[in-house]
């Protein structure tokens, strides 16, 4: 299962963020050259970027909580007792958890309400809720790093060892 997680997590969800990040920074390299270059500004590549980041930002906050990257108040945790440490991580885990959820399922009703209202983005021209879907997927991904991470009974499920 750690295998499968890894890959999920290692080559998947980091090769969506990578790409959607290389996308944005294309289209916006792509405004300034056309804008300052070419006297014409792209009108969509706004719109690209704002998106991609919206996907690399879903993407990538699982990666970094799965690998415990992110930012971490880690001073009362190391003053605690280890039990309480110990039992600190898991309540941090179990409220990622539970927010997750809670993204996940609202950020996937929202994808859905879009589908069905068919609103197109103003300069692509895109069903809206193929961008709104990035909230559930992230979420998702969340909610699996979190879950691996209470069955691990481990502080970050890889890296620093921080809530």
């Amino acid at each position: 299962m750690t295998r499968l997680l890894d890959v999920l997590f290692d080559r998947l969800a980091i090769f969506l963020t990578a790409t959607a990040l290389t996308i944005a920074l294309v289209a916006m390299a792509g405004q300034v050259f056309f804008r300052y270059f070419v006297g014409a500004s792209l009108i969509w590549a706004e719109e690209v970027a704002r998106y991609a980041l919206v996907w690399s930002t879903m993407t990538g906050t699982a990666v970094a909580y799965r690998r415990g990257g992110h930012v971490a108040i880690t001073d009362l945790v190391a003053r605690l007792p280890r039990p309480g440490q110990a039992l600190l991580r898991r309540l941090v885990h179990l409220l990622v958890l539970g927010f997750a959820v809670i993204l996940a399922w609202q950020g996937w009703a929202l994808a859905m309400r879009n589908f069905a209202r068919h609103q197109l983005s103003p300069a692509l021209q895109v069903d809206i809720a193929w961008i709104y879907l990035a909230i559930p997927f992230g979420a998702v991904l969340i909610v699996v790093a979190a879950l691996e991470a209470l069955l691990r009974g481990e502080g970050a499920t890889r890296g620093s060892g921080a809530p």
